[in-house]
This record gives C-alpha cells, structure tokens and sequence, in this order.
C-alpha cells in the first residue's frame, strides 16, 4: 500500500501534481487490509503503552518510586510505542490525539473508529497482562491500585480537570507540531521529542494528578481495580484539551503552504 503524509502532498507553489493528487486519492481511500493494520498497530501499541507504564510504576518490586522515574518511563514508553508504530498508523495510543488527527484531516471519519476502539481494548489488554506477571503481593500496595490515575487528596476534582486539560493541550501542540508540513524534513526525531514532552508534564504534574493525559491511560487501570473514581476527569480533560490545542494551531499556526 502506498501511505502518504501530509507533508508530501503540497509542492513548492501550492499546486498538486498528478502523482500527488493520485496519492492524496489513495491515502484517503485506503485499502481494506490497510484498516487491519491501523487497529492493530493502535491495539498492540496501546498495550505496550499501558504494560510499559504500568510495570515501570508499579511499588515494591522497585521499593519507592521517585517521580522522576515516574517520568522517565512514561516519557521513554511513548518514545519506543512511536518508533515501533509511527509508520504504520501514526501512533496515537490516545484518544486525544486523534481527536486532533481527526479535525486536522490526518485521518478520515471511517478510520476514527478504527483508532478508539482498539485504543480502549488495548489499554485493558496492557494492564491485564501487567497484571498477570506482578506477584499478588505487590498488587494493591497503594489506595487506589496499581497505575490508578487520582488526583491529590489535596486538590479538588475541578482543580485536577484544569491541570489535565492544560497538560493534554501543551501535548496535542506538540503532536500538531510534529504534524505541520514545515517539520517535515524532522521526523526521524519524532518519538523522542514526543517522549520529552510527555517525560517534563509527568514531572511537573504527575504528583497532581498522574499527569494521565490520556484517557486509556486512565481507563485501563480503572477496570482492572474497579475504581473509577475521578475518572471523568481523564476523559473530559485531555479532550477539551485537545480541541484547544488543535482548534488554536490550526487557525493560529498551521500554514500548509510556508
């Protein structure tokens, strides 16, 4: 199958030729086989997500858990799930960003689907088999379970969606960035970058509120423990951070013909 970027489809003066007219053609109308690829790469890469994340956080094991390895491996967990699935279907492992794919038209409609649900399986799937390989010991050593995402007991629900939402739109930008044609000759740096960026909000935040940012990354844990307490907020937050983030580059930023 023949994918092409947003980046490849615009020439110097703005004008398509042929070839890229014919490729924008089929990177709209993807093959079937190609809508087989996306789900798994998002379901497969959404586990590793959620496995990565949760193993490396998980109390006892490692005895105490500073954040800054907190940190560390959730930012170097999204580096290494981008470099394995970048190619493939954009990487997203959460919600929010393809939201933003979405109204940026980095992806159709009918592949919108094809992103969430295998994102909401996998999440379950990681967590499960972090689970499965963590000595029942080690399982419940904190209040709300291994890799529950809470806000502080010092702050309010309100307080905790308001840190969401700006952590989420600080790193839509930086996917919106990533995106625009004008870092098209940076890409190879990408899961890096990402990683850096999701690495410096944990460390400013995850203290607040596990600086989730992304809704799987919260759901996951939630079903295993059966706690969903506060979990509104890890849906509503990085969403409307999202749709700040991505209205505002797209209408502030975003030139496609630089």
């Amino acid at each position: 199958s023949v994918k092409v970027s947003v980046f490849e489809v615009f020439t110097r003066n703005g004008e398509m030729s042929e070839t890229e007219n014919l490729s924008l053609k089929i990177k709209k109308r993807p093959r079937k086989l190609d809508y087989l690829y996306i789900a798994l790469s998002e379901l497969i890469g959404t586990a590793i997500l959620l496995f990565l994340n949760c193993m490396g956080n998980t109390m006892g094991i490692q005895g105490a858990i500073s954040s800054m390895h907190v940190s560390f491996n959730s930012g170097l967990a999204v580096t290494a799930v981008i470099q394995i699935f970048g190619h493939v279907s954009g990487a997203h492992v959460n919600p929010a960003v393809t939201l933003s794919a979405f109204i940026l038209n980095e992806i159709t409609p009918v592949q919108v689907p094809l992103y969430l649900i295998p994102q909401i399986v996998g999440c379950i799937m990681g967590v499960g088999l972090q689970l499965l390989v963590t000595p029942r010991q080690h399982i419940n050593v904190v209040g709300h379970g291994v890799c529950v995402t809470a806000p502080h007991a010092d702050i309010t629900d309100w307080q905790a969606l308001g840190i969401e939402t700006i952590l989420s739109a600080i790193l839509v930008f930086s996917v919106c960035a990533s995106w625009d044609s004008r870092n098209s000759d940076k890409t190879d740096s990408v899961p890096l970058k990402i990683g850096l960026v999701v690495g410096v909000l944990n460390l400013a935040a995850c203290a607040y509120t596990g600086a989730s940012m992304n809704p799987v990354r919260s759901f996951g844990p939630a079903v295993w423990s059966s706690d969903y307490s506060s979990q509104w907020v890890y849906w509503v937050g990085p969403t409307i951070g999202s749709l700040i983030a991505t209205y505002t580059y797209k209408y502030t930023f975003l030139k496609m013909n630089p």
